[in-house]
């Protein structure tokens, strides 16, 4: 009996020993990432490292519409997308929390469509990243049982499928768009069709508050902005109106304007646009902030 039970104890030990060299390793490499257009270095340089006088929060429509480049020569100011793919108004407010602990943005642009849906999205990415960044462990800490939460003291656990974003940031070009990413086109008009089944999710709503009132508190001007796409809900359009209107929120429509959907190749798919395409919302915009600062 006691030498079985000396053996469970080598096998602890050399169990809590291998997750604390993973959790060193990675920690240290996570940590060490080049600016790269991968998704874990997108996430960690917002989490981490960037600083701009414009920031571009969102998801895939924020990654691939607005063109950081563009915005910057229109503004003469420096800005930084920070879209990822399938994220929502958690990650938004996380990274904006993030950059208000490095700096303090003059202008935050949120691309707002489709930002309070059901769902989770792609948030487990950013447990990588959980006990490296404030915010990621608040907000992991804030959502967990205490199961969770000593799940998430495992490197073994948190590191647990990354390994294929650490391949995939290897293979990446260095990230000299500050966040854009083009797309390539399809060779025909988008059409358009009008929805209505927007539902809220109440979950995202406290996070929807916090990057209101954290722009609110640093004197930062928020814009919401509602990208071009074939699927026209017109329940959420509306929903987003309202709270712009009622909370003093810049809103920046481009849902309805005609010059997205009357030429051919300006759009990737239903949902997102091309090169050309972000050209010309990454103009509009450009010049619609101008405007307002003027």
């Amino acid at each position: 009996m006691r030498k079985l039970f000396i053996k469970a104890l080598v096998i602890l030990a050399l169990v809590v020993s291998f997750d604390v060299v993973v959790g060193l390793v990675s920690r240290h490499i996570i940590q060490g990432l080049s600016d790269k257009r991968s998704q874990i270095a997108t996430i960690q340089q917002a989490l981490l490292r960037k600083q701009a006088d414009v920031v571009i929060l969102g998801a895939s429509c924020a990654k691939y519409h607005y063109d950081s480049r563009i915005i910057a020569d229109s503004l003469d100011l420096s800005v930084e997308n920070t879209g990822v793919g399938g994220m929502n108004m958690v990650y938004t407010d996380l990274v904006l929390q993030a950059f208000l602990e490095r700096c303090t943005p003059r202008i935050v642009v949120v691309d707002i469509y489709g930002q309070l849906d059901p769902g989770e999205g792609r948030l487990p990415r950013l447990k990588p990243f959980y006990g490296i960044s404030r915010p990621v462990t608040a907000y992991f800490d804030s959502i967990s049982s205490w199961q969770q939460r000593l799940k998430l003291c495992s490197a073994l656990y948190r590191y647990n499928g990354t390994l294929d974003l650490l391949l995939r940031h290897c293979f990446n070009a260095p990230n000299d768009s500050h966040g854009f990413a083009e797309m390539d086109a399809i060779d025909r008009c988008m059409d358009t069709v009008e929805v209505r089944r927007f539902h809220a999710d109440e979950s995202k709503l406290p996070h929807l508050e916090h990057v209101v009132s954290l722009c609110r508190d640093h004197d930062i001007q928020l814009v919401f902005v509602l990208s071009p796409r074939r699927e026209h809900d017109i329940s959420q359009e509306q929903w987003i109106a309202d709270l712009c209107r009622k909370r003093g929120i810049l809103l920046i429509n481009e849902l309805h304007v005609p010059d997205y959907y009357t030429a051919p190749g300006l759009f990737h798919d239903d949902s997102h646009l091309s090169a050309a395409g972000a050209h010309l919302f990454s103009q509009r915009v450009a010049a619609c902030l101008s405007e307002h600062l003027r």
